[in-house]
């Protein structure tokens, strides 16, 4: 049969589905229908978005049979694996792929004719295990010897109910494959199939899409729960195989086919939604005293909830492991900024799924306590720390992309928590990135503050809400600075002014908090850092006037400036950094008051006696004050001596020279701010993921915008076009 005439055919077929019942005994009909030979392009395109649900609401008892065919036939090829029925398998997970999203939109228990809620979980029970058994059906998705050298193990992790059972994970890591054993004719095939079954994999699992974000509950979904079981066949050897495929590839390898690029970045997602469901692993379990491998209470396994491969990722302890992982997200992290830093074209491969890496990135880091540990204290985390900055800069001001710099800063607050962080971000930075940052002379604390500086004044505006975040990572690392750069101590000073200025600080009654943090910062530096830092000294000393207005502040002044401020609503703000001359973003400022819990610009916000008192208790002004008090009429002699030409490098000699031991308070205990986990940080994780992932998915558009419900989907007037 010729291209057009099995596309036509299935067209006809198709059709007549939705206009007519058709018998579940007209084998003729449905045999007819699987052979018909399509590509997965033709069968979504055959299949739109009307049909689908016109099927699914009209002819529910074709759907049915459809459904029921499609999953037999998966079903006996996992049986049965006979290479002449692969194309046939293909064309039913392709159609499920299709159909699936449209029957879980409605919940995934219609019951217009047939489904009933009890005869749902075997449903979901039959697609996902035969799905989770082709990705390593041999000769269909991997050689016969793959299965023991991919993945270390060759079957599930079956749950016996008199008696414990191991999750022993197999030696599951392994270093990337050479061109040219890797990419010939016959990998090729296994990568497109093993595409086609992540697919069918994903849309299995996609029903979080349809339930509003303040509904939605993690341990809701019956296929995630399935996929996620203890007893899901393959498990195990599908965690290790993802996390392979993702961490294993080199983008400086170009020799790399489309289709394996898409498993890469197929694979990070599929393993992204079956990380996310269900409840955190437990990073300690029971070990067997006999084998020394970890075992599973069957109670526990068996409890709603549990989720095998969150337990695995918990699980991850050696430091071969601990350092592939680490490694892995290094090289492809690093991809944002290399290709365009190499003078040599096409001379590696650009990676798009950077959003998911951070995603598993965040997930390692906040659910297996051991890398954390292992990245900060055994591995250089600045290799993180870079890319990372990158790619918040670049993406500051691009609206479509205000989720990826959400989990930029998540994973920097989460790291920023811990000391070691602290004390590794002193490293030199030398690297030359491909961006129009300012040229510095420091390290990565000046690198990181340089980033989240340029990320206020000229970000996009709906990053206000996280202006708080990016003031408390730089708190916290603040008392390990040792030697801050010029540049950043300008830009750090000139935050200070920023926030104190009334177009700021009365925006709301909880705005001074973001000047509670930068004072912090001062403070921390100076009296933990002081020798090493005087080029923020002298950035202090040069702006001692905004610290002085901020400390004599009456209540009629603030008054007063308050309704000078609002009174042009339409005023443009400026940088008040001269020697950089940076006009402020507009867009930053309007709701400025909103990143402390929703205090908006036309809330008319009016200081109060209450309100001052509050705000000067909670300063800590002391220590700026008085070294102010002590350093400026040092500096004010030097420069009346030289008649006002000085040389600034005199007046930073003379800094570095004076102590200033019992002339500052008591040094205060080093306060550090860690991340605490919850629900709502972890609703934006799945929302953001998600959305990630509808979007990824266009080309092939495997779900439709019109019924989701998990975040808003608005097209535009060019999408339409």
């Amino acid at each position: 049969m010729g291209a057009s005439a099995s596309r036509e055919k299935f067209r006809e077929s198709v059709t007549a589905l939705i206009e007519v019942d058709v018998s579940a005994d007209d084998a003729d009909f449905w045999d007819e229908l699987w052979k018909i030979p399509n590509s997965g392009e033709e069968v979504f395109e055959l299949i739109p978005p009307i049909a689908a649900r016109r099927l699914r609401d009209e002819r529910f008892a074709n759907l049915a049979t459809l459904f029921t065919q499609a999953t037999a036939q998966l079903c006996q090829i996992v049986e049965t694996p006979y290479n002449i029925y692969f194309d046939q398998a293909l064309n039913c997970v392709r159609v499920l792929t299709r159909i699936l999203p449209f029957l879980l939109e409605k919940g995934g228990n219609n019951n217009n004719g047939g489904g009933q809620d009890d005869e749902q979980e075997p449903l979901a029970l039959l697609v996902v295990h035969a799905a989770m058994h082709m990705l390593f059906l041999p000769q269909f998705t991997c050689d016969f010897y793959e299965n023991k050298i991919d993945t270390g193990s060759s079957g599930s992790s079956p749950t016996n109910k008199n008696k414990k059972d191991g999750t022993s994970k197999p030696n599951a890591f392994r270093r990337s494959d050479t061109k040219e054993d890797r990419y010939d004719g016959t990998t090729r095939k296994y990568d497109k199939n093993r595409i086609e079954v992540l697919r069918l994999l994903l849309a299995a699992c996609c029903d979080p899409l349809f339930s509003p974000a303040d509904e939605y509950n993690p341990l809701a979904s019956r296929w995630l729960a399935v996929a996620t079981a203890a007893d899901a066949p393959n498990a195990v050897c599908l965690f290790y195989s993802l996390l392979n495929t993702v961490l294993t590839f080199d983008p400086a390898n170009v020799g790399f086919s489309d289709s394996h690029i898409k498993l890469v970045e197929l694979s990070a997602q599929v393993l992204c939604v079956l990380l996310d469901c269900g409840l955190p692993g437990n990073p300690e379990p029971i070990i067997d005293p006999v084998k020394g491998e970890p075992l599973v209470e069957f109670d526990i396994a068996s409890k709603g909830g549990f989720n095998l491969f969150r337990n695995l990722m918990a699980r991850i302890d050696t430091v071969q492991e601990l350092d592939f992982i680490f490694n892995g997200f290094v090289r492809l992290l690093k991809n944002v900024y290399e290709p365009q830093s190499t003078y040599l074209p096409n001379s590696s491969t650009k990676l798009e799924c950077f959003q998911e890496l951070l995603v598993l990135l965040w997930k390692f880091l906040e659910e297996n306590p051991l890398f954390m540990n292992h990245v900060l204290t055994k591995c250089n985390i600045n290799d993180l720390v870079v890319p990372i900055c990158f790619l918040m800069y670049k993406s500051r001001r691009d609206p479509a992309q205000i989720g990826l710099v959400h989990i930029c800063t998540f994973c920097l607050l989460k790291l920023s928590g811990e000391r070691s962080f602290g004390v590794a971000l002193n490293k030199p930075f030398t690297k030359k990135l491909p961006s129009d940052l300012p040229l510095f002379s420091g390290g990565h604390h000046d690198l990181l503050a340089i980033t989240l500086h340029k990320l206020v004044v000229n970000g996009a505006y709906k990053l206000v809400p996280l202006y708080s975040c990016f003031l408390t990572i730089i708190c916290n690392v603040s008392p390990y600075w040792r030697s801050m750069s010029l540049v950043a101590a300008v830009k750090l000073v000139n935050l200070f002014e920023l926030f104190s200025s009334p177009k700021f600080l009365y925006s709301g009654e909880n705005a001074h908090r973001h000047l509670a943090l930068l004072l912090e910062v001062f403070n921390n530096v100076i009296q933990y850092q002081y020798h090493g830092n005087t080029h923020l000294v002298y950035a202090l000393i040069r702006r001692k006037d905004s610290f002085g207005r901020l400390a004599s502040l009456t209540l009629k002044k603030a008054q007063e400036q308050c309704h000078k401020a609002y009174g042009d609503q339409n005023r443009t703000e400026y940088d008040s950094d001269r020697a950089m001359a940076q006009k402020m973003d507009p867009k930053g400022l309007p709701n400025a008051g909103a990143m402390m819990g929703g205090d908006d610009m036309g809330s008319k916000f009016v200081p109060t006696e209450d309100w001052l008192r509050e705000m000067k208790t909670s300063l800590p002004l002391e220590t700026v004050t008085r070294l102010l008090q002590h350093l400026v009429p040092v500096v004010d002699e030097i420069v009346a001596k030289r008649q006002g030409s000085v040389d600034e490098q005199e007046i930073l000699n003379v800094l570095q020279d004076i102590v200033m031991v019992g002339l500052l308070p008591v040094p205060h205990a080093i306060v550090i701010r860690k991340y605490q986990p919850n629900q709502y940080t972890a609703l934006w994780f799945t929302a953001f993921m998600w959305g990630v992932i509808f979007l990824r998915n266009q080309s092939l558009p495997m779900f439709d915008g019109q019924c989701i419900e998990l975040f808003q989907v608005s097209v535009s007037e060019e999408d339409l076009h």
